[in-house]
């Protein structure tokens, strides 16, 4: 049920509240969408990486994706790689700000793909006939982000184009919390996760000590130290060890 006037103040404050005070990443989500839900949009899909931004989000891997709604639209539209295809991504590349569906795809002028049509017939499917998108590049330096909205029920453009005007700016201050949060947390991405001794292993190698160092420290021997560090990049997909810090450092697993 739609939140009533009297009440948006204090749900806005409370989920603000909420969202600062989690560790985790997906409460601070399941928060957000709370919130978003009590403004009339049910449908939230976010991607957020620290990798250098180009037309892509760089390896999946390293980035974290999160949605609300249908998970078979959110995993076509991410596994089948049709962001890439999509003018609201596009839009998002190049722009800051919330914009509606049809004020993004109006700057779209490129030729008409499969890709495209797989969109359409999606949206369809799931009855996604409006919405919104957002670019949050500015929010956090370094950390990128796109989030894509669409209210509840299959309401048109014009309709969700009126309830925005509502509660639009309520979603912005949100989604701009949800994006600075998320970038002060672990980015856990799609990769195995690293252990409490790789971490370690890590941690001491970017303060600059020896392997023989290190061993000590942790009371195991270089060999295993060795493995620790090999392991900790196989994780990475790093080409060294600097490599798999910096990439740690980067999706905040590591405090160097």
């Amino acid at each position: 049920m739609p939140l009533s006037r009297e009440d948006v103040p204090q749900v806005i404050a409370e989920a603000m509240q909420k969202m600062v005070a989690s560790q985790d990443s997906n409460i601070v989500w399941e928060i957000f969408c709370a919130a978003c839900e009590g403004f009339g949009f049910d449908k939230m899909l976010y991607g957020a990486t620290r990798m250098p931004k180009d037309a892509r989000l760089g390896d999946l891997r390293d980035a974290l994706i999160l949605h609300h709604g249908p998970k078979v639209y959110a995993d076509a539209y991410i596994e089948e790689e049709l962001y890439l295809y999509s003018p609201t991504y596009a839009w998002a590349a190049q722009n800051s700000g919330f914009v509606s569906w049809p004020a993004a795809a109006a700057q779209f002028n490129g030729e008409i793909k499969p890709q495209h049509m797989r969109i359409a017939e999606l949206n369809a499917q799931f009855g996604l006939r409006s919405g919104f998108v957002g670019s949050l590049d500015d929010v956090v330096r370094g950390m990128h982000g796109v989030i894509g909205l669409s209210p509840a029920g299959a309401i048109e453009q014009p309709e969700a184009d009126d309830l925005w005007r509502e509660v639009g700016a309520h979603i912005e201050t949100l989604s701009n919390l949800l994006h600075l949060r998320i970038a002060s947390l672990p980015l856990p991405g799609q990769r195995r996760p690293l252990s409490t001794r790789q971490l370690e292993a890590l941690h001491w190698f970017a303060q600059g000590k020896t392997m023989q160092d290190i061993a000590v420290i942790m009371g195991l021997s270089a060999n295993t130290v060795e493995k620790h560090l090999r392991m900790a990049r196989e994780s990475l997909d790093a080409n060294t060890t600097a490599h798999a810090i910096q990439k740690a450092t980067s999706l905040n697993l590591l405090t160097v």
